[in-house]
């Protein structure tokens, strides 16, 4: 016989239901000296009463009583607690009922009181343990099959990662683990990101923040990120865990309300929104922003000549070499409407900024799309002004806007195909 945890038995409640008032006194007596929580009833229905006040650990119930059954009592009680049936009958109709019930335990009548307590402590240890797989394996799965997780060690390799989120990235498990998360990188994402991310998770700080990655077929993921520092039992980190949503769908729902159809790059509702915030970030930062405003040279004529398809072919073709040329995070490119464009960019200096614009505009010219009713290319050209505003120096949007436009005309006065700075820095 298995030893008895007294530790165990003493913390249990359990409910015994017997009609025969001797074998009932019998047992609970013996059962109390161990389990002092040992309630009992007569019947079904006092088992029900009882059970509903106590809520025990395990049932030990008779299966034949008056006024209502043992086996009746379960039914109505529809419980999950542990249940180990007394009988004195073989009939085998009862013992089918309690094998649908998910009885623990049968013991024949006369009951060995040891075996009784023995059993009792069994049932609760199965059902703790089932208890505690059960939910383990449960929040396993469901972590496994619903969460974009993945844990990795101090120094960022990657040493586990849910499927779901494997079947997302496109990646097995075996391919990421040992890797680090730079496999999924975004070119568009700037160092200081993750230079910004690391320093906060090695203070053991929660990192949040939307992402951008690539799959491995190199298709683009967006994600709001949240990464946790794991620690050990001194305090330390030992490993980081990254919970992701993705919000792809949402971000590609946002990008349609701020790309302009035509060309694929963005808007001029979006460059109303861009240009505030990077004015402000001018303050703190400590920094310069140069603004474009361009137009395409005689495009009119362009339209009236080709036809407004070419045109069209003619705006995307100039939109690609924006949108190469300000690949970096803190550069922009807009078409503004019709055939005016906009740029938004960081420079070092006022003459950087210039030479940008120049090599832009040399670029499209190059396209050598033909333009033969044009007055100053056999190609489709553009004209552009240019302001540059720093920290000492700034302006509110709308009059950055207006004097880049004014340069603008100047650039066409002057005879296009050229970019003109704003007399804004010319003071200088």
């Amino acid at each position: 016989m298995k030893k008895l945890n007294k530790d165990l038995l003493e913390s249990l409640t359990v409910l015994y239901v017997e009609d025969e008032e001797m074998i009932k006194e019998e047992v609970s007596f013996f059962c109390k000296r161990f389990i002092p929580n040992f309630h009992v009833a007569s019947n079904g229905l006092e088992g029900i009463e009882v059970y509903k006040k106590i809520n025990p650990d395990v049932i030990v119930t008779d299966i034949q009583m008056p006024k209502m059954n043992g086996i009746d009592m379960l039914r109505e009680l529809k419980t999950t607690t542990p249940v180990i049936i007394t009988t004195a009958f073989s009939d085998i109709e009862y013992f089918l009922y309690a094998i649908e019930l998910k009885v623990n335990k049968f013991i024949i009548k006369p009951v060995d009181l040891k075996e009784l307590l023995t059993n009792i402590q069994e049932s609760v240890v199965s059902k703790r343990l089932q208890d505690r797989l059960f939910e383990k394996e449960n929040v396993l799965k469901i972590l496994d099959e619903n969460v974009l997780m993945s844990v990795t060690d101090k120094d960022g390799n990657i040493i586990d990662a849910s499927s779901i989120y494997c079947e997302l990235i496109g990646y097995t498990k075996e391919e990421l683990i040992g890797n680090t998360h730079s496999i999924l990188r975004h070119e568009d994402t700037p160092d200081e990101f993750y230079k910004e991310m690391w320093e906060e998770i090695k203070k053991g700080k929660i990192f949040k923040s939307e992402i951008k990655n690539r799959k491995k077929n190199q298709e683009e993921f967006w994600s709001n990120l949240t990464i946790t520092p794991v620690l050990n039992q001194e305090g330390e980190i030992e490993n980081f865990l990254a919970i992701r949503e993705d919000i792809t769908n949402k971000k590609k729902l946002e990008q349609l309300a701020i790309k302009d159809e035509t060309t694929d790059i963005y808007n001029r509702r979006y460059f109303n929104t861009i240009i505030e915030k990077e004015n402000r970030r001018l303050t703190r930062e400590k920094t310069t922003l140069s603004l474009a405003i361009i137009d395409v040279d005689y495009f009119k004529s362009y339209n009236d000549t080709y036809g407004h398809p070419k045109g069209d072919e003619a705006l995307v073709a100039i939109a690609n070499v924006l949108k190469l040329k300000s690949s970096r995070a803190s550069d922009y490119a807009f078409r503004l409407g019709g055939e005016e464009f906009g740029l938004i960019f960081t420079s070092n200096s006022v003459e950087e900024s210039f030479q940008f614009l120049e090599s832009i505009i040399e670029e499209i010219e190059s396209l050598k799309i033909a333009h033969e009713n044009s007055l100053c290319s056999e190609y489709v050209t553009i004209s552009a002004g240019l302001i540059i505003v720093n920290s000492e120096k700034l302006l509110d949007s709308k009059d950055m806007y207006r004097l880049a436009d004014k340069a603008l005309y100047e650039a066409k006065e002057n005879g296009r195909n050229q970019v003109v700075l704003s007399s804004f820095n010319k003071k200088d």
